[in-house]
């Protein structure tokens, strides 16, 4: 790696500038890759506003400095050290766009943060293992305001870390420790596992059914935490974690019993309460923007269930398959 790393981010949506703000605040030279019709607005740089716990105001950051670029040809006249995936499940596999990236790249190590669970699979079709590094988001980042009447000074990105949330990261070890490194000199609160695709897999499989039965209740809480929803949801939840601890040889056993409509409906509201922006906007703004990962994930969960011999029923009924 060189002295001062090169670092691409493939996608400059929230979670591509708070990534690249840590990385640039570590001394990378940070580049992004971005659509040509969103290239100018990103030259011009982006507001970032930091959460902490119960904060309502918001304090403007400059986040600038950085290149853009908008094609593998602009990639490949420069070297890289590390390409930062930051995308959706469905975006990642639009296309060819992968296959002309990692031939721009050369050697470069990728950092992959897609959550559905066969995503490092389909991405070693073009990167090789020992290049690879996996990693998971622990942040929620948003499009500010939300809504009308959010303190908002000009719009920005939002970002707010829960209590105690960590970032972690899994690969080679050559490939790791330099990513691990960049990201604490940079105050990203960054921590080495031995699997991440498997620590994160049963908190994906339950966050998705949650949303799909979310979006199924007009996004509206109340209407979630019924009865009749919970009980639709609850069972979902428990074959997609069960399906995704059989797909990541995980253990299942400790989540399995807490996966019941009182502890929803429990939990729930004093999630809502601990975040300092309005959950329930956010989570209907950002899973209607990605709700095609949201359908990929879901109905990745049937037809890996399918495979392996796994009950499916409600999952099924969910996604209409």
């Amino acid at each position: 790696m060189s002295t001062r790393p090169r670092v691409l981010l493939v996608g400059a949506g929230a979670v591509g500038q708070v990534f690249g703000r840590y990385l640039q605040e570590a001394g990378c030279d940070v580049s992004f890759l971005v659509k040509e019709q969103y290239a100018e607005e990103a030259r011009q740089g982006f507001t970032l506003y930091e959460l902490g716990l119960f904060q309502r105001a918001y304090a403007p950051g400059v986040f600038s400095g950085f290149d853009v670029r908008v094609s593998p040809q602009e990639v490949a006249a420069r070297s890289w050290d590390q390409v930062w995936l930051c995308v959706s499940s469905t975006a990642l596999r639009a296309g060819n766009w992968v296959d002309a990236l990692a031939r721009a790249t050369g050697e470069a190590t990728w950092v992959m943060l897609q959550p559905a669970l066969a995503d490092r699979e389909w991405l070693l079709q073009w990167i090789p293992p020992e290049r690879l590094v996996s990693g998971m988001i622990p942040f929620i980042s948003f499009q500010a305001p939300l809504k009308p009447g959010d303190p908002v000074p000009r719009p920005g990105t939002a970002f707010w870390f829960p209590p105690l949330a960590r970032g972690l990261f899994s690969g080679p070890s050559e490939r790791l420790q330099p990513v691990l490194r960049t990201l604490k000199a940079g105050g990203y609160p960054a921590a080495r596992h031995a699997d991440t695709a498997r620590a994160a897999a049963i908190p994906s499989a339950v966050l998705t059914v949650f949303v799909d039965g979310l979006e199924a209740a007009g996004w509206s809480f109340a209407r979630f935490l019924e009865r009749d929803s919970l009980e639709r949801v609850s069972p979902a939840a428990r074959e997609a974690v069960r399906i995704a601890a059989w797909r990541t040889k995980g253990n299942a056993s400790a989540v399995l019993p807490l996966l019941r409509p009182l502890l929803f409906k429990a939990l729930l509201p004093v999630i809502a309460r601990l975040a300092p922006f309005d959950l329930e906007t956010y989570l209907r703004v950002h899973f209607t923007k990605v709700g095609a990962q949201t359908r990929l994930m879901m109905h990745e969960y049937v037809d890996l269930g399918r495979s392996a011999e796994l009950p499916v029923q409600h999952l099924q009924a969910s996604t209409g398959r």
